[in-house]
């Protein structure tokens, strides 16, 4: 990732003036929406997919995405393509296992501690469904390809686009309004919902700027769709799991949980974004004081 505002070539310069990534992205994103509607077609010859399956495969055809926004990189964006990859290969420093787990750690700490408030108040009721540790390792690995295509298009291609000509507050707005505005569509979006989604945005793109680490976006962002949609059975930007771990028996609307939306939809789930803002400016500034303290000796 590079914060080099007006160094590198003067073409990719010029490709890089605000406007043209979030075209380009926009343009990879609808490429990668034709390649999943193709790689779903065989799933139409077999209506009697169980439900759960079906849902799974939702989030497996995503690779429909990657597939575009690594080849465009690949071929016109090839430090940005680099960037995707493990750090020994030639990736950002932080996109380690390590980095990876600990983003999976936030992501479960961050929406389990909305989900937990959300249930001591009340609001939420939940049973115990069957047990399926296949299905769950699978769908896992699914949620990860899902929530890594919207990264890889927003954090690692739009974000690093612009960040390698414009200050980094400008590509983390510019990036996460895209993200929020991919989820408009969605069923029960309301505006505090698009103002946590907007706020995920900035978390998850100050997480690859403190942490030098796509890893570790990827990790947060997919456990926290796989703790609220696969665990527990709530909406994930409104839409309900078919196969979770536990079933949602009940529900009632408070400041807590929003029936449309899940936790996502709450003031509780903006301030679990704030809290990993916090952090990740914790990390900026500590890791600046060290460099400062190194320059000075």
């Amino acid at each position: 990732m590079s914060d080099n505002k007006n160094t590198g070539n003067p073409a990719k310069l010029k490709r890089h003036f605000w406007p043209w990534p979030l075209l380009i992205g926009i343009g990879l994103m609808f490429a990668g929406e034709i390649i999943a509607s193709i790689i779903s077609i065989p799933v139409y010859f077999f209506p009697n997919i169980p439900a759960r399956w079906s849902f799974t495969i939702e989030y497996a055809v995503f690779i429909g995405i990657i597939i575009p926004v690594l080849l465009f990189c690949s071929f016109f964006e090839k430090p940005i393509f680099k960037s995707f990859f493990p750090a020994r290969k030639g990736g950002l420093s932080g996109n380690t296992i390590k980095e990876f787990l600990l983003g999976l750690l936030f992501g479960f700490l961050m929406n389990g501690s909305c989900i937990l408030i959300a249930w001591l108040h009340g609001d939420l009721h939940f049973s115990i469904g069957a047990f399926m540790p296949v299905y769950l390792i699978i769908t896992f690995i699914c949620v990860v390809i899902q929530s890594s295509a919207e990264e890889m298009l927003t954090r690692g291609y739009i974000y690093q686009a612009h960040a390698e000509r414009y200050p980094v507050w400008f590509a983390v707005l510019a990036n996460s309004v895209v993200f929020a505005a991919l989820h408009l569509g969605n069923p029960g979006m309301t505006v505090l919902s698009f103002v946590e989604l907007l706020m995920s945005g900035i978390s998850l793109s100050l997480v690859v700027y403190a942490r030098k680490s796509l890893w570790m976006a990827f990790g947060c962002h997919a456990m926290w769709n796989f703790t609220q949609s696969i665990i527990f059975g709530l909406p994930n930007s409104g839409i309900v799991s078919e196969g979770s771990f536990l079933h949602l028996d009940a529900a009632s609307d408070s400041i807590f949980y929003d029936s449309g939306f899940g936790v996502e939809g709450t003031i509780i789930s903006v301030l679990s974004e704030c809290a990993l803002i916090g952090w990740c400016f914790y990390i900026i500034m500590r890791d600046k004081k060290k460099k400062d303290q190194t320059v000075k000796v």
